[in-house]
């Protein structure tokens, strides 16, 4: 066979199989588990893998699924990746009330497109004509949260977890895709910290506040100082703070003694990142002075930058456009949103294209597939085709794209991620 009747193969064997393709999306759309904790979801995957004739292993930083398909012709590894955690969201009417999770960011798709091509590309039939490997790898904790943070778990995002592990080790490049109203890949995306920070004053009667030290006043200053600085962002490094009070006082007739926030610091670079968390942390321990009172500040790293490999993004749109002649393919630019899947392009090359079918905003309640073969279907033949093009015959493009040089090291990223850990408490207490 030659490479477009092998992908014609591929996508009658996924036709094959389609109800049961999309019956996995909807099975797993209807047990949404958050980060780290997505067990049924994993053992869902496990299992599927397991009928291909595949090695699989499980419990990869807790929750991680990993199958392996081995050509037994040398070339590069390619990884397809797939993400398997919901969203926190209990307002969702299908949120499960256990878990109160949704999948309102379209995971149950990307996991369904991964099994699909798996599906395809483990024929032996389809193999003999590929060279290198494949791994299909089911990825816990994209989702994070400072909740996420485990214990025996480092980092809260699971690919961090899973370079960290070595799950990566082994994979010269990755690609996926992810669900979304419209077709499109973005150029780079944010990266992100994200910050703990507890204030802690003295409780006094609210009548007599001069005898406390009030947590949450010093909180709102904060706020404040952390939003006078938003001019001093450069625009190209398209910085956005968030965040949240999680606890703002017991109740309302005494001074409040601690106060929590949660927040989360964006940026286009590294370094951009790295001076959002210098202004953010001076801006908390500027108000606590202010107040003479406490407060700790916890950072997490987060994600890096996402850099999509043009050279794989090409290669999907040409597959793509076999379906879809007319396609919009929508040039993102310059994406805020934050996927961990920078973190795999810090160090090697990949791709985190939007597939369509779906309607609505993700990580909104109207975010739901419009189209069952456009959501759950389509997304697995083209990354089957995708691999197709990578591997056929001496693996000739996988072996020209595994030698861009990443932007790190496996050891540089992780130094880099580690140098953002840190727990401090910054006493200015003048409690009476």
């Amino acid at each position: 066979m030659n490479k477009n009747e092998l992908k014609e193969k591929l996508y009658r064997e996924i036709d094959r199989r389609k109800e049961e393709l999309i019956g996995l999306g909807i099975q797993l759309w209807k047990n949404p588990e958050p980060g780290y904790e997505e067990f049924k979801s994993a053992a869902l995957v496990e299992k599927v893998l397991s009928t291909l004739n595949l090695p699989v292993r499980g419990k990869l930083a807790r929750t991680g699924v990993r199958a392996d398909l081995k050509t037994g012709k040398p070339g590069p590894t390619v990884a397809i990746l797939g993400e398997l955690d919901a969203l926190i969201m209990p307002e969702h009417p299908e949120a499960d009330p256990q878990t109160r999770a949704a999948h309102a960011c379209g995971h149950n798709m990307q996991i369904t497109a991964m099994v699909g091509a798996a599906m395809a590309l483990a024929l032996p039939e389809v193999r003999e004509h590929l060279s290198g490997n494949l791994a299909f790898i089911a990825c816990p904790a994209e989702e994070s949260r400072i909740g996420d943070h485990l214990e025996g778990v480092k980092y809260i995002g699971g690919k961090p977890e899973l370079i960290r592990t070595g799950v990566f080790d082994d994979v010269d490049m990755a690609i996926m895709t992810h669900a979304n109203s419209e077709y499109g890949a973005a150029r780079t995306s944010n990266g992100f910290v994200m910050k703990k920070v507890l204030f802690r004053g003295q409780a006094a009667h609210a009548g007599r506040p001069w005898v406390g030290l009030n947590a949450l006043s010093a909180a709102r200053i904060a706020l404040d100082a952390m939003d006078a600085q938003r001019d001093t962002f450069r625009d190209e490094d398209t910085v956005r703070i968030h965040g949240i009070i999680k606890n703002g006082g017991s109740v309302v007739n005494i001074v409040p003694e601690e106060v929590e926030l949660e927040y989360q610091l964006r940026a286009q670079t590294p370094e951009a990142i790295r001076d959002a968390s210098s202004k953010f942390d001076r801006s908390m321990q500027g108000a606590a002075l202010a107040f003479g009172l406490d407060v700790s500040i916890t950072t997490f790293p987060g994600y890096m930058p996402l850099y999509n490999e043009p050279e794989l993004i090409r290669l999907h749109l040409d597959n793509l456009r076999s379906f879809r002649p007319d396609v919009n393919f929508v040039d993102m630019g310059r994406r805020t949103s934050s996927t961990d899947m920078g973190d795999v392009s810090a160090i090697m090359p990949a791709m985190h294209p939007y597939s369509g079918g779906w309607k609505g905003t993700a990580h909104t309640i109207p975010f739901h597939w419009q189209d069952e073969d456009e959501a759950f279907v389509e997304p697995a033949k083209v990354l089957a085709a995708d691999a197709v093009d990578l591997l056929f015959g001496n693996a000739d493009d996988a072996r020209r794209i595994a030698r861009i040089k990443p932007r790190f090291t496996k050891q540089e990223y992780l130094d880099f991620l580690d140098s953002f850990i840190a727990d401090e408490t910054f006493r200015y207490s003048v409690k009476k």
